[in-house]
């Protein structure tokens, strides 16, 4: 067992080094989930098996990544060329990604040509599916490259991510005013509940002392950052009103805080596109 993966294992180096960088064309289809990593394309008599949604017809231009080689398998990590381009909506905007889109393509071989370290033969197997050129160029100019390049963006889109850009500034503002406003709200409630009996007034130092400050300096987690979640538990031997200015005092420290730290979170507004 250890002679065999050892042998698959040095197999695997020169395959890679005969292959890893250099460009191809594919015999047949595949399909991958274009989110960053490879997906599973597992090569039979029938066809390929894989669980990926985005299918991708035979005649793809592919750079090879990586080799590996297994007892009975050969795996090809292949990029494809060209990306995906896959639209999304943010608020009034459709705006486009470009997606990389990788796919392991999982070629099956006979074992005794890995127990035999049989390069050329396992060349031989991989050629059946991808067929190699020496350069992006030699495969782009051949007949057998399917010609499929990424859609072409619309002719407004610079326009259309200038205006996003505004559009996308203004909410955040809007949303980090909100934020602010409220905070300076609850705050103000803190103050005018505030008694001035000892126990209470006590109770409401040591809350303000015990609330110190905020270690959050995420925006999106400012804007969604509770008081109820934040605050400590009072003494549960102390009076009513000890407890009521614990309360308060902890409500209008964090409060105060919470506004103070939420204006670092506007951001400028870009200029408008020109008319």
């Amino acid at each position: 067992m250890a002679a065999a993966i050892s042998s698959a294992s040095e197999l695997g180096d020169r395959l890679d080094r005969e292959l890893k960088g250099g460009w191809g064309v594919l015999e047949l289809e595949v399909y991958s989930a274009c989110g960053g990593t490879y997906s599973d394309n597992e090569v039979g008599s029938a066809g390929v098996a894989s669980k990926a949604r985005n299918r991708f017809a035979a005649g793809e231009l592919v750079k090879i990544d990586d080799v590996k080689v297994k007892r009975q398998r050969v795996d090809l990590l292949l990029t494809l060329d060209a990306p995906l381009r896959v639209s999304r909506m943010d608020g009034p905007f459709e705006l486009f990604d470009q997606r990389s889109c990788r796919v392991q393509l999982m070629v099956y071989v006979p074992r005794e040509l890995v127990k035999s370290a049989n390069l050329d033969a396992l060349l031989t197997e991989v050629k059946k599916h991808v067929t190699l050129y020496a350069s992006r160029d030699d495969a782009e100019l051949s007949g057998d490259w399917n010609g499929r390049e990424m859609e072409p963006l619309p002719d407004d889109y610079e326009e259309t991510v200038q205006r996003h850009a505004v559009w996308k500034a203004e909410q955040t503002n809007a949303a980090v005013r909100d934020g602010i406003d409220h905070a300076l709200s609850e705050a103000a409630e803190a103050v005018e509940d505030m008694d001035d009996d000892a126990d209470y007034l006590a109770g409401f130092a040591g809350g303000a002392e015990k609330m110190g400050d905020l270690t959050v300096t995420n925006c999106d987690s400012l804007l969604n950052l509770s008081f109820t979640s934040y605050r400590k538990n009072a003494d549960s031997e102390k009076s009513r009103g000890w407890k009521d200015g614990w309360n308060d005092g902890q409500k209008l420290v964090f409060h105060v805080l919470l506004a103070d730290r939420l204006r670092s979170c506007l951001v400028p507004v870009p200029a408008p596109p020109l008319p």
